[in-house]
């Protein structure tokens, strides 16, 4: 197996848990918009994700989110890594255009046609960051390999 071979592998495993570390930051952003503020009143206004209650939004995005990823980047994020690969243009570009062709269908299918927008939106924030992550560990250098071979003796 070639090393590049074993970092797409290592990639399509790891790549889509980029989501639990997005949707904590998305959670703590949410608290802050609310600090000082008074909640509205429960009995008026369902209010979810609480925004004093980050581990909700965290679990429940986490739960949904990474089957989403995981689904996006089969379905969609690794064939388009192939075709971008056959013609010779890999680049964090062609890894973020794929991000945002990836989030349409999970727009769609999240938000159907009354939500698609603010959802494709959102899901942008988790789908950008995954396929840099994916294209950081695609170009990593390998480590392992001898670029100085040691003398013949």
């Amino acid at each position: 197996m070639t090393p590049h071979t074993k970092r797409l592998i290592i990639a399509t495993l790891i790549t889509p848990w980029v989501v639990v570390p997005v949707t904590a930051l998305y959670s703590l952003w949410y608290l802050a918009t609310w600090l000082g503020k008074s909640l509205p009143d429960p009995s008026v206004t369902l209010l979810w994700p609480h925004p004093f209650k980050p581990w909700e939004s965290i679990f429940l995005f986490s739960l949904y989110g990474v089957p989403t990823a995981y689904a996006a980047l089969l379905l969609i994020g690794l064939p388009c890594y192939f075709f971008v690969k056959n013609i010779n243009y890999l680049s964090y570009t062609a890894a973020i255009f794929t991000a945002v062709l990836a989030c349409i269908p999970a727009a769609a299918f999240y938000g159907r046609t009354s939500h698609f927008w603010p959802i494709f939106g959102f899901l942008l924030f988790f789908g950008v960051p995954m396929a840099i992550i994916f294209a950081w560990i695609l170009n990593k250098p390998n480590k392992t390999a001898h670029t100085n071979p040691l003398p013949a003796e």
